[in-house]
């Protein structure tokens, strides 16, 4: 999938560009830290976060740049009281040191915005060795505008590790979005061998001035290469979803449409597969509190009825409706940015055979102490409940929650240090692999030196 966006990426990037309306158009826009409240001044429209498919910004204050590339390596030396996590109702601990060679690219030009990074990963456990590994995380987001009203973006993260620890946002399952989970984000194996991959398409223009349309497709892949031995109890899946949406701008910074959306989510079990589908028409309300580069601060609700199928042989098809709902908030200012998402649907996957009613709620908050200084705390709470219990091999369901904690220091412009906590707890008593003491504590510290160089300078 990688290889192919880079591929569009190059045929892409040889289009000539223009201006892409994006907060005026015709005017200057003021200095002040929020833009007037008129069409006018505000004419660009922005894509609602429930269905834009992008995450929410981490990046605060002078962090904001692009059209950098950046080059570094980290090192990581950290302490889990419990590596044997699921296994074993005695704890196992484990000193663990990892190295993370890094490669990123930001470009952003007036008609297409790349965001490109790679990084492989090799983790010793002392003394569990048989633990030791070697990690992949590749990332590519691609911004096209065909048109100064149009947008086309392409995202893909790939990742391939032993830790449920060893990838951005540390236990907490990485960034926060405004979009309703497709898949379970519960129940995971902290320590098994696991490939995930997650691509979408989306594309949205804004065909009149106050009108959007917009359509997006997304697929996903979670698979336990070794899960007889390292995963007894879950199951690797894949899905895939469509959406269609319409949008209208009723006042200048608020916004109101529906939804269309098919997914579909397939469990690989050990005699039959296990398949969700799910069809929902949902109604989308965002405003945008704050809109200015310095202040942006928005709050999105999409919900609705979904009607879903769920298939297991050799019992019969279990069809019903039920209520689904989002509501997210994000807020970007200069010295901090936070974000929260919550959501109440049926879903499947992530692992976990048959379909769930989950209730999760994810949460992310990072702010500069100082021009060298800043934290970040993210955490995740799921609850899953089984909504189809008569179904071969049903779980239960259970509940994960997880927090992270990390401070990062700038010692010089190019070398930092970081040091950080991860907690990890999941009670799930029918899934052999989290069926014993499946908590894990983890505290570390790391030394990053990179090099990062402006493009075109």
């Amino acid at each position: 999938m990688i290889t192919r966006l880079c591929l569009i990426l190059a045929l892409l990037a040889a289009v000539p560009g223009w201006s892409q309306a994006t907060g005026t158009q015709g005017t200057q826009a003021p200095p002040a830290d929020e833009e007037p409240d008129n069409q006018v001044a505000n004419s660009g429209m922005l894509t609602p976060p429930s269905v834009s498919g992008q995450a929410y910004a981490v990046a605060t204050g002078d962090e904001v740049r692009n059209n950098y590339v950046t080059l570094g390596v980290t090192a990581v030396v950290s302490y889990d009281d419990n590596v044997a996590a699921g296994y074993s109702v005695i704890p196992e601990s484990d000193m663990i040191y990892s190295v993370w060679p890094t490669a990123s690219l930001d470009k952003n030009t007036l008609r297409i915005r790349e965001q490109l990074s790679y990084s492989p990963g090799f983790t010793f456990y002392e003394p569990t060795t048989l633990h030791n590994e070697s990690d992949q995380n590749a990332s590519v987001n691609i911004e096209y505008h065909p048109s100064p009203t149009a947008t086309l973006s392409l995202i893909d993260n790939f990742m391939r590790s032993s830790s449920l620890f060893n990838q951005p946002f540390g236990a907490t399952e990485g960034a926060v979005t405004g979009a309703p989970p497709t898949e379970v984000t519960g129940a995971i194996a902290t320590f098994a061998d696991r490939i995930s991959n997650s691509s979408s398409v989306a594309f949205n223009d804004q065909v009149g001035e106050n009108q959007m349309l917009g359509a997006s497709a997304q697929y996903s892949q979670f698979d336990y290469p070794d899960a007889k031995t390292q995963a007894i109890g879950l199951y690797n899946s894949n899905s895939y979803s469509g959406t269609a949406f319409a949008s209208e701008r009723f006042a200048s910074r608020q916004y109101l449409g529906g939804s269309i959306e098919h997914s579909r989510t397939v469990s690989y079990l050990k005699t039959a597969d296990s398949v969700l589908q799910s069809d929902d028409l949902f109604g989308l309300y965002t405003i945008f509190l704050r809109n200015s580069p310095q202040n942006l601060v928005s709050v999105s609700l999409i919900g609705g009825p979904e009607h879903y199928t769920a298939e297991q042989d050799p019992q019969p098809s279990l069809r019903a409706w039920a209520t689904a709902l989002t509501a997210a908030m994000g807020w970007q200012a200069h010295l901090w940015t936070m974000a929260a998402n919550y959501s109440h649907n049926v879903t499947a996957g992530g692992g976990l055979p048959g379909a769930y009613r989950e209730d999760s709620l994810k949460g992310m908050y990072r702010r500069e102490l100082a021009p060298t200084w800043d934290v970040t705390v993210s955490g995740l709470y799921a609850l899953n409940k089984n909504v189809t219990p008569l179904f071969p091999l049903s779980e239960p369901g259970g509940h994960t929650y997880t927090i992270s904690f990390a401070a990062e220091h700038m010692v010089t412009r190019n070398l930092k240090v970081q040091f950080g906590y991860d907690r990890m707890n999941e009670s799930y008593s029918g899934v052999g692999a989290l069926s014993e003491f499946p908590n894990s504590n983890r505290e570390y510290g790391s030394v990053t030196y990179q090099f990062t160089r402006p493009m075109g300078r």
